[in-house]
């Protein structure tokens, strides 16, 4: 049974809690970064929220009931004591505090849970406080430099042909340049004191911890590496990034020096390359080149593995004719369909090619000849759908389709196109070969 001094202490136990979550969801609505504590008049945590909590990593940072003082260290927690002693006596009062040898600034307000004389400040739940703990180092970082005198660094850094900016020793930006701003689409007042990661593509956010924690080991000067970034709209930027770390007299570490040039221009040339390298520039899809690299890659796997695989040889039928009549627009128009028309009608397993100037290949992995024999029997009923106008009238295209099996008997890929390429003449003889 509940004793009646327990019963009043649980009563009055929720109108705190009540107000401690209505005060720390108004702190984060305007200061989502900080760490919100709420405590009580013995100086114990009541309540703790913010993302700051969720960075701290400990899941016993700030239980309800611990003392407030055990989440800070000594010398940060003597510096600000006295604003929590105020604010339970209804006293609201701010300090900037620089810890770990000028390393950190953190800045802290503190005071009462409930304005005096408010109903909620009688409600019998006892004195409390709520206090904001926000880091600031980056900021403050940022004034000491903007304040300082201008002189070759600065109009160097000012005038830089490309992205530069310091970072502090925990990856926030200090001072960043115009070229840089334009390169990520953030002005310098949404980048400095924000992390550097946080533009950071999330597939490269770690490439280069190893370099970095190497440059921090003082094992290597400076760094470059290739990463990607998002810029403000969302856009993914490549750049190549420069790192180097400047450190103090007695060695210890100050802030890094980042240059970030974009390249996203030169990467999209080199794809647009590598395309058309490997790629039909008229029907987008796989060329002889490539589509023979892909057939010696499932040769070797059926040879090794025992894969079972198809390739098909489709041959456009007087396809020189449709050119001497309509002309070669016409011709690559009908060219463009049949491309169409085949990645449409196979499965997005299967590879098209275009081997030549009015031959495709295909190749169909995981396929018996059955399968194989379904899927011509689909292609020949599909393409000759694949209409296109041609002045007064409609060209329909036809095609002779010659197959070949791929399996752990097949010698080369050279053996499987010579099969297929057999295949499809006896189609296309048959066609030719009048009917009695």
């Amino acid at each position: 049974m509940v004793s009646a001094s327990a019963q009043q202490s649980i009563q009055l136990a929720d109108p705190l809690l009540a107000r401690a979550e209505q005060a720390a969801a108004a702190a984060l609505v305007e200061l989502p970064e900080a760490l919100i504590i709420v405590f009580d008049d013995d100086l114990r945590f009541v309540l703790t929220a913010g993302q700051a909590l969720e960075r701290a990593g400990d899941s016993s940072f700030g239980r309800e009931g611990q003392p407030v003082a055990s989440a800070f260290p000594q010398e940060l927690w003597r510096a600000i004591e006295p604003l929590f002693t105020s604010a339970l006596e209804g006293e609201t009062r701010s300090r900037e505090v620089w810890t770990d040898e000028q390393r950190h600034c953190v800045m802290v307000d503190a005071g009462p849970l409930q304005p005096s004389g408010s109903p909620a400040a009688t409600d019998g739940a006892g004195a409390a406080g709520v206090a904001v703990v926000l880091d600031i180092t980056a900021r403050r970082r940022a004034d000491v430099l903007a304040q300082a005198p201008r002189g070759g660094f600065e109009e160097v850094f000012e005038r830089a042909p490309i992205g530069t900016g310091l970072l502090d020793t925990d990856g926030r930006w200090l001072l960043v340049n115009r070229p840089l701003c334009d390169t990520t689409g953030y002005t310098s007042e949404e980048l400095i004191g924000t992390r550097f990661d946080a533009i950071v593509h999330p597939e490269d956010a770690d490439s280069d911890a190893e370099q970095r924690a190497r440059l921090l080991a003082g094992e290597i000067p400076a760094f470059q590496t290739e990463k990607r970034y998002l810029d403000a709209g969302g856009e993914t930027v490549s750049a190549i990034v420069s790192m180097s770390l400047v450190r103090d007299r007695s060695g210890a570490p100050l802030h890094y020096i980042a240059q970030l040039q974009d390249i996203s221009e030169r990467k999209r040339l080199e794809e647009d390359l590598r395309l058309l390298a490997d790629h039909d520039p008229l029907t987008g899809l796989r060329n002889r080149r490539l589509f023979q690299n892909d057939l010696k890659l499932q040769v070797a796997r059926s040879q090794r593995y025992g894969e079972v695989a198809g390739l098909m040889i489709v041959d456009l039928d007087g396809f020189k004719k449709v050119n001497g009549d309509h002309g070669q627009d016409v011709g690559d128009e009908l060219l463009k369909a049949l491309a169409r028309a085949l990645t449409r009608r196979l499965r997005q397993t299967d590879l098209v090619a275009r081997i030549g100037g009015d031959v495709f290949a295909v190749l169909l992995p995981h396929i018996d000849a059955e399968g194989m024999e379904v899927v011509s029997e689909g292609l020949a009923r599909v393409i000759p759908a694949c209409s296109i106008d041609v002045g007064a009238g409609v060209l329909h295209p036809s095609v002779s389709i010659g197959s070949a099996l791929i399996d752990d008997r097949t010698a080369a890929a050279e053996q499987a196109l010579a099969g297929a390429y057999r295949a499809m003449r006896r189609e296309k003889h048959a066609k030719s070969v009048p009917s009695h």
